[in-house]
């Protein structure tokens, strides 16, 4: 059996890569509508065997010290031999070497070969999510929506049951941070922070997804009051209507609001399982 040889990416590597990601999902992989950014901001890698570009993967830097390992891809007809691991470790090894504060990545529960690598790596599992999304529709009626005081959001947020069931993470697309106040302020300064009521009654946390911007918005988190949170969401599906995109994303770990959101039109892809976030714990 060949070897798998891991290098860093080239641009000539890109029809192989998308040759890879076509396979992928029934062809409707997000990795087409990044791949020039990866390529351009580094920390993709590629996988060989035999010469042949057979897999890749690409680490992002969300934050300063804050690693996020993503887009492990393996062509179909070469797994089972070992290309994904060779990837995940030495995408592990590159980023231990930059001394970062943390590591993670996400992959579905139904991802069984996914979940042992990294087990056997050294992550370990810190917050469970899932998955919904509805499609977007121009809201008839305007609830009155408020820009809050960011002092008050904030509070609203750090004491969010919501957030805590989380463990303190919210998903952007499929990548997942600690809601800082830095990241708090990327929100709010993006226009992506709606309320009902002051002090809050109920909160939401909206942005671009991040690997389709202009098709996916992401509902990142959503906590409050029933009455507050159906208008909440009604500024949801106006705030991604105004940007022409069609699906609204959330995940979601709180029992109670998965029920909401699926009474509310949401829908959930239960092959999927839960969205498990991994943290490398040595």
């Amino acid at each position: 059996m060949s070897r798998v040889a891991v290098r860093p990416a080239r641009p000539e590597d890109q029809e192989a890569i998308l040759a890879i990601s076509r396979q992928i999902w029934e062809g409707e992989d997000y990795v087409p509508q990044v791949l020039d950014r990866w390529l351009a901001e580094g920390g993709l890698l590629v996988a060989e065997l035999g010469g042949a570009v057979v897999g890749f993967a690409k680490t992002t830097e969300l934050a300063p010290g804050e690693l996020w390992l993503e887009g492990l891809r393996v062509h179909p007809e070469h797994q089972g031999k070992g290309v994904a691991k060779a990837l995940a470790q030495a995408q592990l090894r590159e980023a231990l070497a930059r001394r970062p504060r943390a590591i993670r990545l996400a992959t579905v529960e139904a991802n069984a070969a996914s979940l042992h690598i990294a087990g056997e790596l050294g992550f370990r599992e810190v917050a469970r999510f899932f998955y919904l999304e509805a499609e977007v529709e121009r809201p008839s009626r305007a609830p009155a929506l408020g820009k809050p005081d960011p002092q008050g959001a904030w509070e609203f947020l750090r004491a969010s049951p919501a957030l805590a069931e989380g463990k303190g993470f919210v998903g952007l697309g499929w990548r997942f941070r600690p809601l800082t106040r830095e990241l708090f302020w990327e929100l709010w300064e993006g226009g992506g922070v709606l309320a009902v009521g002051a002090p809050p009654r109920g909160l939401a946390l909206l942005a671009p997804d991040p690997y389709t911007p202009g098709d996916i918005a992401a509902l990142a988190f959503l906590d409050g009051e029933e009455e507050a949170l159906s208008a909440l969401l009604l500024g949801a599906q106006g705030w991604a209507a105004a940007r022409g995109q069609r699906l609204l994303a959330a995940m979601v770990a709180a029992p109670w609001l998965f029920t909401f959101l699926r009474r509310h039109g949401f829908e959930f892809v239960p092959e999927l399982g839960a969205v498990l976030v991994l943290e490398y714990r040595g």
